[in-house]
């Protein structure tokens, strides 16, 4: 910088300082103004106000030569009003762009008065580059400090939140006693509505740091994509997520949004149930419903499973090993994993959910009755028996295969 250039910017610098109240009071306004979130009560505003006008001091100090570059930090209240905001939930995003804000009001009124100095139009212009590569770098410097503030506060607060919520979800779901309007307060979720209990989680291919935030928004999509209010979410760990949400949610819909996301998470629905009980019942059946397709492993790449697709299987599906056992018996080489014995499976499973019906089978599988026919005389040879017998065993067998797959099939070539 030329020494011309250097003055300017040490006398402008000091001028605006003398009359900083007039433009912190502009970049309040217009922050607020665009960002009303900053500024929901008195006390909110006067944080904002304090810490623009102590940026507004510090960037001036070091303009000015009172502050080196190097010394620059986030100013206290700054730091204080980061924090806050992390509690109230303001996104990030949002506090960003009030700096962005209060930057470009800043070098405005620094550049106008610059302008209006007596000195060549050469020196303005070293002057007003100057002014810009040291308001970013402030800038930035500040952002960053601020930002780890927040977040660190919102992951503070958030484990706190979480953990008093799953405190007194807990106490919900042992099934003792509870006064429900204490507990509702507590957990800002109503436990006469209508409820449908669900489990989210993710492997290890998510990263760890990311998998709450990651389930939490699902969470949040999938009602959104439901239609209904905001679900009540609590983490038991790091990569598990209960929510109940207060109204039906179509596994369909589930389905879709899972779908439509890079991130691989799965989803556990219990059925729709009413009141305390059915808010415990609920999460029973989804907690089952998970527990059902984590045996199934990576076998299969259903990414949604529900209570009602269980049914029997439910009472059973305890012991990955004992139910495979089982269904081996059961079905013979029919439970083989090939693709031969899978086609047979599934017309199998066509014919006797349909009660029977050769026609109905036929019109599911978009086959002649004749290959439906077929299929079946080869099936009960592959079992080593006849399907009516031991029918009801054959139809749990069956749902087995199809919902855990390969976890209890027989090893192609065993």
């Amino acid at each position: 910088m030329t020494p011309t250039a250097a003055g300017t910017l040490v006398k402008v610098a000091s001028s605006v300082l003398t009359e900083v109240a007039a433009l912190r009071d502009r970049i309040v306004e217009e922050v607020s103004g665009e960002l009303p979130e900053l500024a929901q009560d008195a006390q909110a505003r006067d944080l904002l106000v304090s810490t623009v006008r102590e940026n507004l001091i510090a960037a001036l100090g070091v303009f000015g030569g009172a502050t080196r570059r190097a010394d620059v930090g986030a100013p206290p209240v700054a730091l204080e009003f980061a924090r806050r905001l992390a509690q109230r939930g303001v996104p990030i995003t949002t506090m960003l762009r009030a700096y962005r804000l209060g930057q470009a009001a800043f070098q405005q009124e620094m550049i106008t008065r610059i302008a209006a100095e007596p000195v060549s139009a050469g020196d303005v212009a070293v002057a007003a580059t100057e002014l810009s590569s040291v308001a970013f770098g402030y800038i930035d410097k500040i952002s960053e400090e601020v930002v780890e503030a927040y977040q660190l506060e919102r992951d503070t607060w958030l484990r706190d939140r979480n953990a008093n919520r799953l405190a007194k979800v807990r106490a919900v779901l042992s099934g003792k006693a509870v006064e429900s309007g204490e507990i509702e307060k507590a957990i800002g979720y109503v436990l006469a509505d209508r409820h449908v209990g669900a489990v989210l989680w993710c492997g290890p291919d998510v990263d760890e740091g990311a998998r709450l935030s990651s389930l939490e928004r699902h969470a949040g999509l999938l009602a959104t994509a439901a239609g209904g209010r905001a679900p009540l979410v609590v983490a038991p760990d790091a990569s598990t997520v209960w929510a109940w949400f207060p109204a039906p949610i179509d596994p369909d819909v589930v389905t879709r949004v899972l779908n439509g996301s890079p991130e691989p998470v799965r989803v556990a629905l219990g059925d729709p149930a009413s009141g305390l009980d059915g808010f415990r019942g609920t999460h029973q059946q989804a907690l089952q419903a998970q527990a059902v397709a984590l045996m199934a492993g990576d076998g299969l790449s259903r990414s949604v499973t529900t209570a009602a697709q269980l049914g029997p299987l439910a009472l059973v599906a305890a012991d990955t090993a004992a139910v495979a056992t089982w269904v081996r018996t059961v079905l013979g080489a029919l439970a083989d994993d090939d693709e031969q014995h899978r086609r047979m499976r599934e017309t199998v499973w066509a014919y006797l959910s349909s009660g029977s019906s050769l026609m109905l089978a036929s019109q599911e599988l978009h086959l002649h009755k004749n290959t439906i026919q077929y299929r079946l005389r080869k099936a009960e040879q592959a079992r080593g028996r006849p399907l009516a017998e031991g029918r009801i065993d054959v139809e749990v067998a069956l749902l087995a295969c199809r919902l855990l797959g390969p976890a209890v099939l027989r090893p192609a070539g065993d």
